[in-house]
């Protein structure tokens, strides 16, 4: 789960460089307006279920190997459309992804084991004059920082617990490719393909001491999680009519591929899962 999506200008964060840089909060997040699935760590599975449809997808193939299987929550249902800003570019659902919240910090991975706090330098709140500092008097991390460095923190925490359960479904075999196709009244379609879904054919074959392991580690219920959250397609489906009717869209599906970590979205026409 490396991909950045939403970050323009990476930098590290450097005392010296960012010695007066403050932080001054955003009523937007438009920042966030061209992202149509967003990453998802394993914790979040309960809160995502209720508003969105969680899908699996694998990132680019490695030296011929498959690629890493990652998780998403769908906010559109075709490249650079989030559905769930609202015209002002306020988040229009109650639970806001961590990915979303964590921005515009982030850790970089420089080495086994080794991370540094980096900030994107485009973000709009940050600037000289207004707002709360990043660095105390003495140089060292002030209150805003401090809280971005502990979400930071927990959320590469829930990174690598997710990538474990990730790895464990990977090799229990219970992922079948999926397409989501939305009808809308205008006769049009959007089609979701390059998923991974939960196969409940197989779920349901799983050995009893393999799924009482499942169901005691909690991981049972984030395959449940995910399988009643691909209801929220009709979700997307409602929000994206508006839109359609309003004249205020006029693309449907995408024929362009998606980058090779994201779900992408087509005009073929295959065998579907249909909201």
């Amino acid at each position: 789960m490396t991909t950045l999506l939403i970050y323009q200008n990476t930098v590290t964060l450097d005392r010296e460089r960012h010695r007066h840089l403050k932080l001054k909060g955003q009523d937007t997040l438009r920042f966030a307006a061209a992202v149509h699935a967003v990453p998802l760590v394993a914790v979040e599975f309960a809160e995502a279920a209720r508003e969105y449809p969680i899908v699996f997808a694998r990132g680019a193939a490695v030296d011929d190997k498959p690629g890493e299987l990652l998780c998403y929550a769908l906010t559109g249902l075709h490249e650079g459309e989030n559905l769930y800003l609202d015209a002002a570019g306020r988040w229009a659902a109650q639970y806001v992804p961590a990915f979303i919240r964590r921005y515009p910090f982030v850790f970089a991975e420089t080495g086994p084991d080794q991370l540094r706090v980096c900030i994107d330098e485009s973000y709009a709140g940050f600037n000289d004059a207004e707002g709360e500092p990043l660095f105390d008097e003495a140089g060292e991390p002030a209150a805003a920082l401090k809280n971005a460095l502990d979400l930071l923190t927990d959320y590469q925490r829930q990174v690598q617990l997710t990538s474990a359960f990730l790895k464990k479904l990977d090799a229990a075999n219970l992922l079948m490719q999926s397409e989501l196709r939305a009808d809308f009244p205008d006769g049009r379609n959007a089609l979701v393909q390059g998923l991974l879904v939960v196969d409940e054919a197989k779920l349901k074959q799983i050995p009893v001491a393999a799924l009482q392991e499942w169901l005691a580690s909690g991981e049972l219920g984030l395959l449940y999680a995910h399988l009643l959250s691909l209801g929220n397609l009709k979700q997307l489906v409602q929000r994206m009519a508006p839109l359609i009717a309003a004249g205020a869209t006029t693309t449907i599906s995408a024929t362009d591929p998606a980058p090779a970590t994201t779900p992408a979205v087509h005009d073929k026409k295959r065998k579907t899962a249909k909201a």
